[in-house]
């Protein structure tokens, strides 16, 4: 059989999550990997864009942004740009902000199309056959079923590849204008004003020209430190 119950139970526990454990997600994304092997290439394709929301925290925006590559092994995608963006709210306590990255896949990316294999009769039939003989995971699967558009890809985050960020809008940058605040610091104003709970609007995403103007504004400025660190460093030997 194609579709074998192990390979339903380790599909179904993949998407039932991990609950941020990422321990239990490298453990589930090694199942996978090895659970793919003897599925046909046709559910290995896809030929379109496709999205991630990933909230970005301190500590890792040099290797997403100056890098422009942050490996993170088997992650979920989706289809659906919308989805991505409303996938678990707009903004977290600890995160710098929500990031939306848009990839075209590579053949070798893609792990497993999931929207494909609900397209497949013969997917359907053993998904089917597997709920009603019980099986571990098959509320999971049948929970999500096409609806999430997810597909699996072993891609980088890249900082280029970032279509949105969740910001500020007009009303904010407009009061930063008065107070004289450089654009390079009003992420860090606004982040201060989220964590006192004190919004002076509806986050919201930019735009796609708007984040990447972002993103060069913020390279330029990390590049700027850079080499003002290295003179530093030579005038004091």
């Amino acid at each position: 059989m194609i579709f074998s119950d192990d390979f339903l139970n380790i599909l179904g526990a993949w998407q039932k999550g991990w609950k941020e454990d990422q321990a239990v997600r490298l453990q589930l994304a090694e199942k996978l990997k090895s659970a793919v092997k003897t599925i046909p290439d046709e559910f290995k394709q896809i030929n379109q864009s496709c999205y991630r929301k990933r909230f970005l925290h301190h500590g890792e925006l040099f290797e997403i942004i100056m890098v422009d590559e942050k490996y993170e092994g088997l992650t979920s995608w989706t289809i659906f740009q919308k989805y991505a963006e409303n996938f678990k709210g707009l903004q977290k306590p600890d995160a710098v902000s929500a990031a939306i990255f848009e990839h075209v896949p590579e053949e070798h990316e893609v792990i497993l199309n999931i929207s494909a294999l609900w397209q497949s009769k013969p997917f359907i039939c053993a998904a089917e056959k597997y709920k009603e003989n019980n099986g571990e995971n098959s509320s999971a699967i049948f929970h999500f079923k096409a609806s999430q558009g997810e597909v699996i890809l072993s891609a980088p985050l890249k900082g280029s590849e970032i279509v949105a960020l969740t910001g500020a809008s007009s009303p904010f940058d407009e009061l930063c204008d008065k107070a004289d605040i450089p654009e390079n610091e009003r992420d860090e104003y606004f982040k201060k004003l989220i964590d006192i709970e004190q919004y002076p609007e509806i986050l919201k995403y930019t735009s796609k020209e708007g984040t990447q103007r972002v993103i060069q504004n913020t390279i330029k400025l990390m590049e700027k430190k850079i080499e003002e660190a290295k003179q530093s460093t030579e005038k004091s030997t």
